[in-house]
């Protein structure tokens, strides 16, 4: 096996995956080839780094509440300033009928003054 054969076959190698016969020509490709053996060792060793990196990220992640907590934390500490409402936690249908108030009563107030500034110009001389 040449050792750009080998090449060929480090991520198989990485993964356990060669074959016994292709393992041992692998192998003794490695061993033929300091400077391919260099580069698999360095390859598995960053590898082995990322799976640990990996691992200590999945034992540190957020939990899928943390906004949900942070702000039970914040409303408890400041005894109800914050977060009072509960607005972002709310997902009944109040919560969501509020833009759409909001929006309506912005309709109605432009749609008054356009209509006062319209005829007030019909009546001015």
């Amino acid at each position: 096996m040449t050792s750009d054969e080998a090449r060929e076959l480090i991520p198989e190698a990485l993964d356990d995956a060669l074959d016994a016969a292709q393992a041992r020509a692998f192998e003794a490709a490695l061993a033929a080839d300091p400077e391919l053996r260099a580069e698999y060792l360095e390859l598995r060793e960053v590898l082995g780094e990322a799976a640990a990196i990996a691992e200590a990220d999945e034992a540190v992640a957020p939990s899928v509440d943390l906004l949900r907590g942070v702000q039970t934390k914040l409303r408890n500490r400041s005894r109800g300033r914050y977060y009072r409402d509960r607005f972002s936690r709310d997902v009944g249908r109040g919560a969501q009928m509020w833009p759409l108030v909001a929006a309506t009563v912005m309709l109605l107030v432009l749609g008054t003054a356009w209509y006062i500034l319209h005829f007030a110009q019909e009546l001015a001389p």
